[in-house]
């Protein structure tokens, strides 16, 4: 199987995430396994290239055969395991595991590279996230003569599973009642071949098999060249996969259970950018495709807004008295846009919460609140864990997400599927604009439900928006003068208020992610109470004021920094800066989201002044979850 690997395609997404109540940060990495007629290696490289997206930074994969376990491993991207397999091809074997890794435990190296083996090499382990008790468990082996290769927690449970009894199901059972924080697990052992025991405690993984074959992977995009439905593990399960079934069983007594299949409803091919070159580039010029799909069969031309699709009623909705949204990163973001709306709209009581803060700071909810886990994923860790903490409130929940199959949507009683496609940039563009979109129509399902009405000049901006948007992405060009002091600039300072003020985030954490320049956003009105203590003329002060309500306060607050010699940069709303960017349209909701391009526009322009890696900045991943 040729491995063409376009140099655009190291985006760095995160391996997923993280334990229910520690405090530490792990990505999910990617997990491939398989039991079959194919040849092994080839289905296990096929799937690891399908998640190279999570991020990582070393590969590898452990073949089992009667003979014993063919392992090979390598730091770096994948294109370097597969020319070493091209070059030493493996012998012929039809069960392995695979796996990318993100380093926790340990540097990057060959040695911390997965799968790990036991002192007999007869056991091979992959494994995501973090085993908290690692350090101890660590002194127990080594007390009792096993030989560690690697500085890895992973590695430890390969000898955990040499030392249980019974066979590998029970094994795993056992070591994973040991292990403790947040992690999915995949084993064989060459005494019991044609078999892989699977756990999951907080990192997905999907199940899917055929008449004589089964796979496992850490993500359903992993297995969509080969199959249509899958299952998914359930926290605290865990899975005893053969040629043709799995046998499901919960993790505590080994109690079976029974799983629902779910459509595999990703494409198998592997991610483009095209003529984009950049992953981030291709998903910037997608958006107005991409609200457009949100709003399909949601917003009529007359300006009726119908969930039904999401289970959301019109009598659901007359229900809600407060929304609480929970969210992180981007999706905050769009949270706090929308709590604007909720209350100008809607005139509903709204808050948007930091999903991590969330389990520390409230301890009740009204019945009558209604929850939204904004999440692109859908495997947000702490938005997860948000989530379950307002269940068990009594809260109702509705997953925002763009993973219909994904576990927040499965735990969730309503979904709202944002519909965005596939975004492989690390950093959000059409998922964080999508996200906007589907709010701004939540926003008006709860105003008409309480007799407010729609507002319909609002909702006729947001349906000409993406033809709006095509236009401006055709002729907009950024000012080189604003690229090159950006770049060159020790920081940036972006303001806004209002809706502009998370508007304003976005952008800053945009231009942080791609380029590593260093930028903040404030409230405006906050200026003077610190920030302008950073401002002189070499830092860019870009006010974003797409809502023209607040023009002539933001218009203030640019003057004060301008005052200092900042360069001053309006966006939206004419503020008398040293340079303007007009945008097309007026209406504060349709606007928002124009806004939002050219400030995407500007992050991966000063990134690639910078020479920064765009598609995979550093340090981050695309489902970084943090407890």
């Amino acid at each position: 199987m040729p491995y063409s690997h376009p140099s655009t395609f190291m985006a760095v997404f995160p391996c997923e995430a993280v334990h229910a109540r520690g405090r530490g940060v792990f990505f999910v990495c990617g997990i491939m396994g398989y039991v079959g007629p194919r040849p092994a290696v080839e289905v296990l490289i096929g799937g690891l290239r399908r998640l190279e997206y999570r991020g990582y930074d070393s590969a590898g994969i452990a073949l089992g055969m009667a003979q014993g376990i063919h392992l090979v491993k390598r730091a770096g991207p994948l294109r370097v395991l597969w020319e070493e397999l091209e070059q030493n091809p493996p012998p012929p074997a039809g069960m392995g595991i695979g796996h990318t890794r993100w380093a926790t435990h340990g540097g990057v190296s060959d040695e911390n590279a997965h799968p790990h083996l036991d002192c007999h090499e007869r056991i091979a382990v992959v494994h995501n996230g973090i085993i908290e008790n690692a350090a101890a468990l660590r002194i127990e082996l080594e007390s009792r003569g096993h030989r560690l290769r690697s500085e890895t927690d992973s590695e430890l449970v390969a000898h955990l599973l040499e030392e249980a009894p019974g066979d590998l199901l029970h094994r795993l059972q056992a070591v994973a009642n040991r292990c403790e924080g947040a992690y999915a697990l995949l084993a064989f052992d060459l005494a019991d071949p044609n078999r892989l025991c699977a756990v999951r405690r907080t990192s997905p993984i999907a199940i899917g098999f055929t008449e004589n074959e089964v796979f496992v992977a850490s993500g359903a995009i992993a297995l969509a060249p080969w199959l249509k439905r899958c299952i998914y593990l359930d926290d605290g399960e865990m899975a005893d996969l053969r040629p043709g079934h799995a046998d499901i069983f919960r993790l505590h007594d080994l109690a079976p259970v029974q799983k629902a299949f779910h459509e595999v409803s990703v494409s198998g091919d592997l991610p483009d950018a095209g003529r984009h070159k950049l992953f981030f580039r291709k998903e910037l010029f997608e958006q107005p495709a991409a609200w457009r799909s949100v709003m399909q069969g949601r917003l009529d031309e007359a300006g009726s807004v119908d969930l039904s699709d999401t289970g959301l009623t019109h009598e659901t909705l007359s229900a809600v008295q407060r929304v609480l949204f929970l969210a992180m990163g981007s999706s905050l973001h769009a949270s706090q846009m929308a709590v604007e709306r909720l209350q100008q709209f809607a005139q509903l009581p709204a808050e948007a919460h930091l999903s991590s803060e969330f389990r520390d700071t409230r301890t009740f909810l009204e019945p009558s609140t209604l929850v939204v886990a904004v999440s692109q994923s859908g495997e947000t860790i702490d938005t997860l864990a948000a989530l379950r903490h307002a269940r068990a409130l009594g809260a109702t929940v509705v997953g925002l997400v763009n993973a219909p199959g994904s576990t927040i949507a499965r735990e969730s009683d309503y979904v709202f599927d944002l519909r965005a496609g596939a975004e492989i940039s690390v950093a959000s563009t059409k998922a964080f604009t999508t996200q906007a979109v589907a709010l701004d129509l939540l926003a008006s399902a709860l105003a008409a439900a309480h007799g407010r009405g729609p507002n319909i000049e609002s909702l006729s901006a947001l349906r000409a928006a993406p033809t709006i948007a095509e236009d401006f992405l055709e002729e907009f060009r950024l000012p080189n003068d604003l690229v090159e002091r950006c770049a060159q600039a020790p920081g940036v300072i972006f303001l806004g208020r209002g809706q502009d003020l998370s508007l304003a985030r976005e952008g800053s954490l945009k231009l942080k992610e791609l380029s590593y320049v260093w930028s903040e956003a404030f409230a405006a009105g906050e200026l003077k109470h610190g920030p302008l203590a950073l401002v002189d003329a070499t830092v860019p002060v870009i006010v974003c004021a797409t809502d023209s309500r607040h023009a002539v306060k933001l218009r203030n607050s640019l003057a004060e920094a301008t005052a200092r010699g900042a360069y001053g940069v309006s966006i939206g709303a004419d503020l008398n800066a040293t340079m303007h960017i007009a945008l097309p349209i007026h209406d504060a909701t349709a606007a928002y989201l124009i806004g939002t391009l050219p400030l995407q526009l500007l992050a991966v322009a000063v990134a690639e002044t910078r020479g920064c890696t765009i598609d995979q900045p550093r340090n981050l991943a695309k489902s970084v979850t943090v407890e």
